[in-house]
């Protein structure tokens, strides 16, 4: 068998801080790589032009011109060129098996094993959904359905592996025809960035941020289905505690939901609690390292239920206590190495705050909880699962 040649597209790599992984894969594994990225990625509605890639990496780069801004439709112009140059033996589209760029990428690497990397977790009902888009007169509603069950018979026959971040994603996966080819795969964090850092750092960052009191820290997106809300509505129960909320605002990313959040805030009198923060991925391990309490309190909907949440095994990597609810991946994201509560139950999400609060010392699973992370959930863990994949 000849060496494997991958490449990889990837919209996400659009940020450098998803490239680590494939920069593990080439270097530590000797993979030869050339990975695609968009020039450009629409980014909560604002196209944002993709970073340069820092001199020295394992890979090859091309930024090519990325159409569209709806995932499943989305293509890459001159990725025909770039795979006739490179003669991949294997190729892999950080995009779910049933769109048009992994339609494209197996067109255009013809004999190359083609790999698909997906987040879905849920069956589709497309009876269901074309139902209620007429029931609702909302035309939009059904061509959805109607053009993601096509895509599925047109892509899913070439598509020989499919990861999957969950096991509920496998299981999805195997219920759409791919039993035998549905891998579970982590969305592997940076073990050198997310890592406990001396306390002499962790103090600086608290200093600078005003933390005086035990930390409570939400990191993630401000939208409904992540629960912010409610982590809100149970910290108000709690004001017979000390007790600070670490929350980024997301400045470049405002919308009514945040809003929202930050009117919630002022109803519920926290205002003096919280400490806002605003910073890129490469800094966010100092404010985690600078909270004691990462929680993440997803909500599931009809239409979605948490995916991965990677907030967690980052947290997890610094040391910290984490609480998640019991939505999607959540539980077996955190293996036992954290707490868990009903989606959407504030009391219970309030108990769990309440005890960590108290407890002595939060600190006293650190490294326990940091080795897990580390060998189960690292991009060194994601990168030997490729490997071994392209080693078959």
């Amino acid at each position: 068998m000849s060496a494997p040649r991958l490449l990889v597209v990837s919209p996400p790599c659009h940020q450098p801080v998803n490239r680590a992984v494939y920069a593990e894969l080439a270097g530590k594994h000797g993979v030869a790589l050339h990975l695609v990225v968009p020039q450009r990625l629409n980014v909560g509605g604002v196209w944002r032009d993709t970073p340069a890639d820092s001199a020295g990496k394992p890979y090859e780069l091309s930024a090519l011109e990325l159409t569209g801004t709806h995932g499943r439709l989305q293509r890459m112009r001159g990725l025909r060129d770039v795979a006739r140059s490179w003669q991949p033996t294997h190729v892999l589209v950080d995009s779910d098996p049933a769109s048009l760029l992994v339609w494209q990428a197996a067109l255009a690497c013809k004999g190359a094993a083609v790999w698909a990397l997906t987040a879905e977790n849920l069956m589709p009902r497309y009876a269901h959904e074309i139902a209620a888009g007429l029931a609702g007169a909302k035309p939009g509603r059904v061509v959805g359905p109607f053009l993601t069950w096509g895509l599925r018979k047109l892509v899913h026959p070439r598509v020989n592996r499919v990861f999957t971040l969950s096991r509920d994603g496998t299981r999805v996966m195997e219920g759409m025809g791919f039993a035998g080819r549905a891998v579970q795969i982590p969305l592997g964090f940076d073990p050198s960035l997310f890592r406990i850092q001396p306390q002499e750092k962790i103090a600086a960052t608290r200093r600078h941020l005003g933390l005086t009191e035990p930390t409570v820290a939400y990191f993630g997106r401000l939208t409904p289905e992540k629960g912010v809300l409610l982590l809100l509505q149970a910290l108000a129960s709690l004001k017979d505690l000390r007790w600070q909320l670490l929350l980024d605002h997301f400045g470049d990313y405002e919308t009514g939901y945040s809003a929202l959040v930050r009117d919630t805030i002022g109803d519920l009198s926290l205002r003096d609690r919280v400490v806002y923060f605003d910073a890129g991925h490469a800094e966010m391990p100092d404010f985690m390292n600078a909270a004691d309490i990462v929680v993440l309190p997803s909500v599931s909907t009809p239409k979605w239920k948490e995916q991965y949440g990677r907030v967690l095994p980052e947290a997890m990597a610094c040391g910290k206590a984490v609480i998640g609810s019991d939505s999607g991946a959540i539980p077996e994201l955190v293996g036992g190495h954290g707490s868990i509560f009903p989606e959407g139950d504030v009391p219970a999400l309030a108990g769990l705050l309440r005890r960590l609060l108290v407890a002595n010392d939060l600190s006293r699973d650190s490294e326990r909880v940091a080795a897990y992370a580390r060998e189960n959930l690292s991009i060194a863990r994601q990168a030997e699962i490729l490997f071994r994949e392209l080693a078959q």
